[in-house]
């Protein structure tokens, strides 16, 4: 159900003007691996993806002895393209291109050499934002991560004890991941900086609970928000307060950092007096609805995003309200680039900024 939702999404999101007359996709398969094999891009199979109204049809060829692969006369009444190519062991996908663009655009996809975990591979910083619901938290967490190889390589995500329904940001990315008989989920890192964005439920007996997380991995830092409703608390020996943030919609949330996580250990906090019934907007029911948000330019800006210099006006109420969500954004970056805010500070409400950001438009586009 959910992947029928999110191929329609992606037609509507990427709603198009259907090309008039046939053309030709064309691109290029690239190994970023120093010193991989010469042959590796050569016969490898790689699918079209032609977005319609009704959903996705596909196409497939294989690559050239220099990695590049053709599809003649595309359905011209798709409104958006993209490829998968499936290499060493990961899935890749190229991004998501409307019919003007494809048709011009040369599709260009890097594929990489797959390695174990690094030994002295660490994520960056795990934020999980967790809103309050009746004996269920709604919530995102949003995961950033470096790999300075040039190989790819799973790693384990560190989900809460006990969660269910993940799903992630790009609906595509829930063929990407490894599941495992115990629940752990496998995620490919690629070599570059990446956000992972995914939402998850997390049931409770109210009033009191205990979160868990269990790290297989080193994490340099770890930020928790909790969405306040009544008298709602949170605890933990290693953890460390900071003001209350309130979204633009008026939501407050509450602020939390903990140290660095090694590998083998157990983040532990303690929510007390949660309530019977909350009437929070979920996040994670907002992803649900959408089947995912691939290919969403609105979402995919880059952790330490500078403000734009364009002032063009919004031409509607809705533009408008994105606007002053994004602009929010901008202006945290601004303080922080200034030094007015730590970076623990700013970067657990950049992320509570940005998960009411993806609430805000899922909610709209569906």
């Amino acid at each position: 159900m959910f992947l029928t939702l999110g191929w329609l999404f992606v037609a509507h999101v990427r709603a198009q003007t259907p090309a008039s007359t046939p053309f030709d996709i064309q691109g290029q398969l690239r190994n970023g691996t120093k010193n991989a094999p010469a042959d590796s891009i050569a016969n490898v199979p790689v699918t079209l993806f032609q977005i319609t109204e009704t959903g996705p049809l596909t196409r497939s060829v294989s690559t050239d002895a220099q990695g590049n692969f053709l599809f003649t006369r595309v359905l011209t009444d798709a409104t958006s393209y993209f490829t998968r190519i499936d290499y060493a062991g990961v899935r890749y996908f190229s991004e998501i291109m409307p019919a003007e663009l494809a048709a011009v655009k040369p599709i260009s996809v890097t594929v990489y050499e797959t390695q174990t975990v690094p030994a002295d591979f660490a994520f960056d910083r795990v934020h999980l934002i967790l809103d309050v619901q009746p004996k269920a938290f709604d919530g995102i967490q949003i995961l950033q991560a470096t790999n300075s190889t040039d190989r790819a390589f799973y790693v384990p995500l560190p989900l809460p004890a006990k969660t269910s329904d993940v799903r992630f940001e790009d609906f595509r990315e829930q063929t990407r991941v490894i599941y495992q008989e115990d629940g752990a989920i496998l995620y490919p890192i690629l070599p570059t900086t990446t956000e992972i964005l995914y939402g998850l439920a997390l049931p409770y007996t109210p009033p009191d609970y205990t979160l868990t997380i269990p790290f297989k991995t080193d994490t340099a830092s770890v930020n928790l928000l909790v969405s306040k409703s009544g008298d709602v608390r949170v605890s933990g020996s290693t953890l460390k307060p900071s003001a209350p943030f309130v979204m633009q919609s008026g939501q407050e949330y509450l602020v939390y950092a903990a140290p660095p996580q090694s590998a083998g250990t157990v983040f532990s906090a303690t929510i007390s007096n949660l309530p019977g019934v909350d009437h929070t907007p979920t996040i994670r029911m907002a992803i649900l609805a959408a089947g995912g948000l691939a290919g969403l330019a609105l979402l995919a800006y880059p952790v330490y995003r500078r403000r734009s210099k364009d002032k063009t006006a919004a031409p509607n109420d809705r533009a408008r309200e994105r606007a002053a969500q994004l602009q929010a954004i901008a202006r945290l970056d601004d303080k922080f680039d200034a030094n007015e805010i730590d970076e623990d500070a700013y970067l657990a409400e950049r992320a509570a900024l940005k998960a009411e950001l993806l609430k805000d438009v899922v909610k709209r586009e569906t």
